[in-house]
């Protein structure tokens, strides 16, 4: 074969189309760009963040993403009622940013489960089981590690704080609430005004 006029052949754009030449159709272009993102969101946690690229069950089903945030909020506060009617609720909250990311942030304890244990429930593991995969989260890339510490931060601040109950309080801080029925006296020290500081004057003496 001679190769010297198969590459002449080639290069003549009268001959035969050449790859900058060749028209690519809508269809084929789609094709190899969706490979790419394809390719992408699976190593890319940003991407996969915004393509949303995760099974929709973790956006769709409400009581698998409680039931999988409960176990989440019970491992990282030991002794926290798992059936607290507001143990989750910040996730979801419209009024912070994470709720935009609750989804994605579910799929992936359950994609870490499965990944180290076999069952992507992160809810069935046993507590060590889950503090391993809550750990190997952290360790995982800037973005993915950052929402661990986003959801861990957050899941203290409302537990703690009982931001969603006032009256409640927290019994495991000995906080007690606003006021969980204890009088002045029991609230306030004896003889308060003696603690306080003398008053000044106008003209600077004391009163």
């Amino acid at each position: 074969m001679d190769t010297k006029n198969l590459n002449n052949e080639s290069l003549n754009t009268g001959s035969s189309e050449t790859f900058v030449s060749r028209k690519m159709s809508r269809l084929d272009f789609l094709k190899q760009i969706s490979m790419v993102i394809g390719f992408v969101a699976v190593g890319c946690s940003p991407v996969r963040v915004l393509l949303k690229a995760y099974p929709k069950k973790f956006d769709a089903d409400k009581h698998l993403v409680d039931q999988i945030l409960r176990a989440f909020v019970v491992t990282v506060i030991p002794g926290a009622p798992d059936d607290d009617p507001n143990l989750t609720r910040i996730y979801s909250d419209e009024y912070y940013p994470f709720h935009s990311y609750c989804g994605f942030f579910v799929s992936d304890l359950s994609r870490r489960s499965a990944g180290l244990y076999g069952d992507d429930r992160f809810d069935r593991l046993s507590a060590d089981q889950r503090t391993n995969v809550i750990e190997d989260g952290l360790r995982a890339d800037a973005t993915v590690a950052r929402l661990y510490r986003a959801a861990i931060f957050m899941a203290q601040v409302s537990f703690y704080a009982g931001i969603y109950d006032d009256e409640k309080g927290c019994p495991l801080i000995d906080f007690h609430g606003s006021n969980s029925g204890f009088t002045v006296d029991e609230m306030c020290y004896p003889d308060r005004s003696s603690l306080l500081a003398h008053e000044w004057t106008k003209y600077g003496n004391y009163g």
